[in-house]
């Protein structure tokens, strides 16, 4: 129905706007990393941004093949290379050695990160760095959940960003807002309650209250050719699906669906604790979604 529809693409804006602000924990507790390869397959080399727990940040610089002894001035913008949008935040201009290297890191304070952070919860955000007529631009990229798997249920989907509007069948979708794998914090994955997609959880609810699915392990695997393997510990239903869910700074994942057509009906959530992560293929980690419109 078009009202359900609109009703749960409100939710998931609001979702998606919610603030990363897990709890400080030591100013070197690694939140995210972006990072931008420049110039041609990384030609020129990386710009590598790192968000703190504590909301501070730094950027590194490992550049090759700029101007020489030139003073480039630096961007993070809104948008992509192709299609610049606003510009997020300006930082301190960097100078290239002799040979046109630049290697070094600059603490980024957190009014800086705040605009970063803005940036990054976009579908796209780049860094843009300028001397006269030698311009280069990259987009940042971070690891993110790429595929899902539960054991023993029929659970196995391609993981694909979440939107702002009417889910998609046939994917599971990853919480932009809130963390990854590997990530301090929960990572948040949500899918229809359909046949082929996260139809099992709610079964094993209707069935036993989710007893079934307690111990089951499950399977997250990431852009970077990880695979992150969790522990369900817990089933519940709420009609607050996000109460919570930037409070933790354990890495934890919680698996979403529904209870019932609309969105009158409480949500189901299992939960899951990280106990291993180890390396995969990148096969095995890129699955091909195939999203359908539902």
């Amino acid at each position: 129905m078009p009202s359900t529809r609109r009703a749960i693409a409100i939710l998931i804006s609001l979702a998606i706007l919610l603030p990363v602000a897990a709890a400080p924990v030591d100013a070197l507790t690694l939140q995210r990393t972006w990072t931008a390869k420049v110039g041609t397959s990384g030609s020129n080399g990386t710009i590598k941004i790192r968000a703190y727990t504590n909301k501070t940040g730094l950027i590194t610089y490992s550049l090759k093949g700029l101007r020489k002894s030139a003073t480039y001035t630096v961007s993070i913008r809104n948008g992509s290379c192709s299609k610049l949008g606003t510009v997020a935040v300006r930082l301190p201009t960097i100078l290239t050695s002799t040979t046109g290297t630049v290697s070094r890191s600059t603490s980024l304070v957190s009014g800086q990160m705040s605009w970063i952070w803005l940036a990054a919860r976009k579908s796209s955000f780049v860094v843009r760095i300028v001397s006269g007529t030698s311009i280069r631009c990259a987009g940042f990229t971070f690891p993110h959940a790429t595929r899902v798997a539960v054991s023993g249920i029929g659970i196995n989907l391609p993981v694909i960003r979440g939107t702002s509007g009417y889910p998609p069948c046939r994917v599971g979708l990853y919480l932009p807002a809130v963390a990854q794998p590997r990530e301090p914090g929960i990572t948040f994955i949500y899918a229809h309650a359909r046949t082929g997609m996260f139809l099992p959880l709610l079964t094993s609810w209707r069935n036993n209250r989710g007893a079934s699915l307690i111990g089951r392990t499950v399977i997250v695997w990431t852009s970077d050719s990880y695979a992150n393997y969790y522990r369900i510990f817990k089933v519940r239903v709420t009609s607050n699906v996000m109460a919570g869910v930037t409070s933790l700074t354990s890495s934890r994942l919680w698996l979403q669906t529904s209870t019932g057509p609309n969105t009158t009906y409480p949500k189901l959530v299992v939960e899951a604790s990280r106990y291993k992560t180890v390396k995969s293929t990148y096969a095995a980690a890129h699955p091909t979604p195939h999203p359908l419109s539902c």
